[in-house]
């Protein structure tokens, strides 16, 4: 396996930043997971990588070496599509070693590493089966099978499961984890899909933009964003994130918005002191926010619930300002009815209301 470097990369479509001075290490045997909206430059930073584009600034080395004017198939990485770009005509077991044969690797060796991936994936059942008469769970772990065989540098894969059903993204999402950890290899894996992030990785890029938003292992980011756009990404619901003030009169600060006062203590009180603008952006996690009688917190109404089974969600409102917040499956308050929230200690994040920076 081999250590990534990015150093001060970029990548221009005629006058367009695709991505933007990208300087990153991605360390022997991680899994680095690459992150963000359609568009942030997370592909293109995995086709740079893979040779498939050239960038335009910067250089690229594995395990020391830079690759800039390397060939895409003298890079010893192995790639993983979106799509599984399997050969229809081919058997598993011709798929899975075709690119060994390309090698011109001797026929008892292709077998052997052709049986090895198969049994590590627990398809070696279907070695003889063609794609079509696979599942989109089984031609996902062809494609992987393929990649394994290669004993390659470092793997890449690139939103290797948006093709599959939530329950079987699920599941191969598990596997994966298991698989990676199993090999130990250095992979790069480029997402959309936050909780793919989140469960997946040792560390998390999130991109925006063409840019680097944060770098960090995955509840250090969620809990400490550097901005609230990583706030709102990371988070499912998503992050309340509600424009207001400071109100620093009186012994303690609130925070006040349309139809909101929020007494601010803890974590929040020390952050407030370290905000000098009036007009900054609260940001309360659902899960951070306690349901409370009416007296006992901020009166809010319930307006709609969605019952989760292992939690309810609560989309509610203190006049004009719009809160989410989840609840234990046996906390079922009445639509229309009025309940207190109270916020979990040391919990919360302020922001600038002008550039989103976390203080």
């Amino acid at each position: 396996m081999a250590e990534i470097t990015f150093d001060r990369v970029s990548k221009r479509f005629g006058g367009q930043h695709a991505v933007r001075n990208l300087s990153l290490t991605v360390r022997d045997r991680e899994l680095l997971t690459l992150v963000g909206p359609s568009g942030c430059g997370k592909s293109t930073t995995l086709n740079m990588l893979a040779g498939l584009e050239d960038p335009s600034e910067g250089l690229i080395s594995i395990d020391g070496r830079v690759v800039n004017d390397v060939p895409s198939g003298a890079r010893d990485i192995a790639m993983v599509f979106q799509s599984y770009a399997l050969y229809p005509h081919m058997t598993v077991r011709q798929n899975i070693g075709f690119g060994l044969e390309v090698r011109r690797m001797p026929k008892a060796e292709i077998a052997r590493r052709v049986d090895e991936a198969a049994k590590l994936l627990d398809i070696d059942h279907l070695l003889d089966r063609r794609p079509r008469q696979l599942s989109g769970g089984q031609r996902q772990r062809v494609a992987l099978g393929r990649a394994l065989t290669r004993n390659p540098k470092a793997f890449l894969l690139d939103e290797p499961l948006s093709n599959l059903d939530a329950q079987l993204r699920t599941q191969m999402r598990a596997e994966l984890k298991l698989l990676f950890t199993r090999i130990e290899g250095t992979v790069v894996y480029v997402t959309h899909d936050q909780a793919e992030a989140m469960t997946l990785s040792d560390r998390l890029v999130v991109m925006r933009d063409g840019e680097v938003q944060q770098v960090g292992a995955p509840l250090d980011v969620y809990n400490n964003p550097i901005n609230a756009f990583v706030a709102r990404f990371l988070g499912s619901p998503a992050i309340n994130l509600i424009p207001g003030r400071l109100d620093r009169a009186g012994d303690a600060p609130r925070f006040v918005a349309n139809g909101l006062a929020v007494p601010l203590v803890g974590r929040l009180a020390r952050l407030a002191a370290d905000a000098p603008e009036a007009d900054i952006i609260l940001g309360i996690r659902p899960e951070d926010m306690l349901i409370a009688p009416p007296d006992g917190g901020i009166p809010v109404r319930v307006d709609v619930i969605e019952p989760m089974g292992s939690l309810n969600v609560l989309y509610a409102s203190a006049g004009p300002t719009r809160l989410v917040v989840t609840a234990a499956p046996d906390v079922f308050p009445t639509p229309s009815s009025t309940v207190g929230l109270t916020l979990a200690p040391d919990k919360g994040h302020l922001f600038a209301a002008d550039s989103e920076r976390a203080f």
